[in-house]
């Protein structure tokens, strides 16, 4: 079973939260245990290259993501996670993510003010990715909400992709943190959306939450071990009872090897 894991950290090379702690176990233990497994985050300037002995896969240079009426290339780069045979792709782009920071500016502590065309490019460069790749995702188990524009892309604009069209998507809170409001729009303009597709439906107020948006256009949702009550509201207004996968990293580890095989159907 082939999953892809779309995530804004991972340990150690991108740490914001929890999160990154339990990718840094999770995808290399179901690799073990049979599973094909990719992941795809951000190359953050804080990423040293030589030091995580990162390089270039060359087959995949030069794809291009449309970002409003802007065309931004960029480089897909491999390494290997320390003590574990699993690799995780990085997408490099020097205008987004050469900075040595993540999404908070650390000289104001506040957003960046362009991370509606970062996480717009993100979102769609993962999706570009898996195309260029050849790649066809039984799973794609987005986490939090720096991926919560994937859920609603792979379901509007790319869901006459093929490569798509088998695939579930799993979107996993693993804590109350949600950075991902945007008081107006904008992050939507930017993802070229089809015609068909009412952006006025997909905001409140005119404002938009990638969170709540991954929540709607999924079709699994999973807590983790940081997250209680927090989003019950947000839960029972979308009429979603997620499914608790939380214990020690072992246990999450076979918990989801189950979890996986129930919703693709296979016999465990």
């Amino acid at each position: 079973m082939k999953i892809l894991y779309a995530a804004a950290e991972i340990a150690p090379f991108a740490r914001m939260t929890y999160t990154a702690d339990m990718l840094r176990f999770l995808p290399a233990s179901l690799q073990d245990a049979g599973f094909e497994i990719r992941i795809l985050l951000p190359k953050y300037g804080t990423i040293n290259d030589r030091r995580n002995r990162l390089h270039e896969v060359i087959r995949l240079s030069g794809i291009e993501v449309e970002v409003g009426e802007n065309v931004e290339s960029m480089k897909i780069k491999v390494a290997s996670i320390p003590n574990a045979k699993l690799q995780v792709y990085f997408l490099d782009n020097d205008k987004y993510f050469k900075r040595k920071a993540m999404f908070d500016n650390p000289k104001t502590e506040s957003f960046y003010d362009d991370n509606d065309e970062r996480l717009a490019f993100y979102n769609k460069g993962v999706l570009e990715t898996v195309i260029s790749l050849g790649w066809e995702p039984d799973i794609i188990h987005c986490h939090d909400w720096p991926a919560g524009l994937i859920p609603l892309l792979v379901r509007t604009k790319y869901k006459d992709e093929d490569i798509f069209k088998n695939t579930q998507i799993v979107y996993n809170l693993h804590h109350p943190e949600n950075k991902g409001h945007f008081e107006d729009p904008s992050v939507l303009k930017l993802l070229g959306l089809p015609d068909d597709v009412d952006i006025d439906s997909l905001t409140e107020d005119g404002a938009v939450d990638m969170l709540k948006l991954g929540l709607k256009y999924s079709d699994h949702v999973v807590t983790g071990n940081h997250l209680k009550d927090q989003f019950d509201d947000l839960f029972e207004q979308l009429k979603i009872k997620p499914t608790k996968i939380q214990g020690s990293p072992e246990d999450v580890s076979k918990k989801f090897a189950n979890y996986y095989r129930e919703i693709a159907g296979e016999d465990q």
